[in-house]
């Protein structure tokens, strides 16, 4: 039987690698650092899956123990065209089943040894068989192939997983934190063995001592399709119909610092954010002279403009960001507060533009963005009642898309003031202005009114964020933190409630059962 398998082990990795038109092997972990490589180009590449990795980039070859990974796979249809096994597929499905570790060779002390071994067993370990295979590759095609791992990032530092898994099927069964350094441990044995007998060229992508290549390298090293604006991820809402944008917004959290500024934005990706937004205003025309003159304590000086101009992003910190969100991954826009603040933005081609309810009665200005933009836009409705919200939906009506964000401006707001009931309202808007999805920018504590107004309708949620305690900056104290886990599992929660929405269509689910037999009579 062990033989057979074997044989039909070969016979698919020389029909797939026969078609196989570079020499570059791409193993796609699930690791956070993965995301930053969804849009490399696979097509000459062969491509091995680790357990449900599929879900980030679809590949050749898929290989999974655990009976998790079956069940993640089945919620999303199986994409690759060969799998090996852990645990039985439906007949339909091409794959082979491994056979278990035998007893005598079930030691992590011997991976290395059943490394070397012609046979296939159902390692615990995946990615000992998906390195295997690049060796049995390599002996079969007569190449040495470059072997590039993307999304081991054996490290919990940036979170668990990347931001494509809305559900982890393996919660609750595994401990990643704990199996870290063990996984670590067991890659640095395969890895000095592959350096060894020089079979294969092996590229570990990432930060580590032992990466060859950094996230940045490969990108560069391979070409990337051009990121993809926010209007032309979610065209239709009916296409993915709970899907929700979350955005981190940053206010002046950044403190006008770049080196800070970058940090929040790697650390708002890392915790699944799909969006950042900043703020941009002409300090010197948006307030009065007095205004500007008056006392504000900040480090930059003991007037409002001494704060206000110490916060504001120069032209070249915005290039910064425009970079590094690029390199992410990540889309940008920006509430814009004056017409000088909308032609710095629109320079750099922005998916969205937003409106913020600072400047609800700033209507000549409003007349000037919708004469001169036509694309997506976000209005918040914080301190504005039903007349404004027709005002909008008239004078922004030629343009692509108005995210309507529900809002309410107070710092923090009351749960008794938090009316998401409203949220509802825009959802049914929606149904006569094409044009518009709702939305909810949350002043209030944590994650409970976002994750009611995404039950309501609302597909993009705006949280503001920050990255420590600063006594000075008035939004702080709504702000989740980015050092700890707050953001984290913000994202969570209105992850879960994406989840937890499933289908308006009523049907019996094969989850289902009766408690009750029916009685013949």
């Amino acid at each position: 039987m062990a033989s057979i398998i074997m044989e039909n082990i070969y016979n698919q990795i020389e029909s797939i690698s026969s078609k196989w038109k570079t020499d570059n092997i791409f193993i796609i972990g699930k690791g956070p650092s993965v995301d930053q490589f969804v849009n490399l180009n696979y097509e000459d590449h062969l491509v091995i899956n680790i357990n449900d990795s599929e879900k980030i980039i679809k590949g050749d070859i898929g290989i999974f123990s655990a009976n998790w990974v079956r069940q993640s796979l089945r919620s999303n249809g199986f994409h690759c065209k060969y799998y090996l096994a852990g645990k039985p597929l439906a007949r339909e499905i091409n794959h082979d089943l491994l056979p278990p570790i035998p007893f005598e060779l079930d030691d992590e002390e011997l991976i290395t040894y059943r490394f070397t071994k012609p046979e296939y067993y159902d390692e615990p370990f995946v990615l000992t068989n998906a390195l295997k295979l690049c060796l049995d590759i390599a002996k079969i095609t007569d190449k040495k192939p470059n072997v590039y791992l993307l999304g081991f990032d054996f490290s919990t530092e940036h979170g668990q997983l990347s931001k494509a898994f809305k559900q982890d099927f393996a919660h609750g069964e595994l401990d990643r934190s704990l199996m870290v350094h063990s996984h670590e441990t067991l890659y640095l044995q395969l890895a000095k063995f592959c350096e060894e007998t020089r079979q294969v060229d092996l590229y570990h992508v990432g930060e580590k001592k032992y990466s060859r290549l950094s996230p940045q390298e490969l990108v560069t090293k391979f070409s990337v399709t051009k990121p993809k604006i926010v209007s032309d991820k979610y065209p239709d809402e009916q296409v993915e119909h709970h899907k929700v944008l979350i955005v981190a917004e940053l206010t002046n959290n950044h403190l006008g610092d770049t080196n800070r500024l970058l940090e929040m934005v790697e650390r708002a990706y890392n915790a699944g954010a799909d969006l950042i937004k900043i703020q941009k205003r002409d300090v010197d025309t948006f307030y009065s002279k007095e205004k500007l003159e008056s006392y504000y304590w900040s480090p930059f000086g003991k007037t409002l403009k001494d704060y206000r101009k110490g916060v504001e992003l120069r032209n070249d910190q915005i290039e910064v960001l425009d970079r590094k969100c690029k390199e992410l991954g990540i889309d940008w826009f920006c509430s814009i507060l004056d017409y000088r603040s909308f032609e710095i933005i629109n320079d750099f081609n922005p998916g969205l533009i937003k409106i913020p309810s600072t400047i609800s009665n700033h209507t000549d200005f409003h007349k000037q963005i919708a004469a001169a933009y036509k694309g997506p836009i976000v209005i918040s409705t914080g301190y504005t009642d039903k007349a404004y919200e027709d005002y909008v939906l008239e004078t922004f009506s030629e343009n692509e898309k108005i995210y309507l964000l529900h809002c309410i401006s107070s710092y923090p707001t009351q749960l008794n003031d938090c009316n998401i009931s409203v949220v509802s309202h825009y959802n049914e808007l929606g149904l006569k202005y094409k044009n518009l999805t709702p939305g909810y920018s949350s002043h209030d504590i944590g994650s409970f009114g976002s994750v009611l107004a995404v039950a309501c309708g609302a597909r993009m949620i705006e949280k503001h964020v920050k990255l420590g305690d600063v006594d000075w900056v008035h939004f702080d104290k709504v702000a989740l933190d980015l050092k700890d886990d707050s953001f984290i599992n913000f994202v969570k929660d209105v992850r879960n409630a994406e989840v937890a929405l499933g289908s308006s269509e009523k049907k019996i689910l094969a989850s289902e059962h009766h408690k009750y037999e029916v009685i013949k009579k």
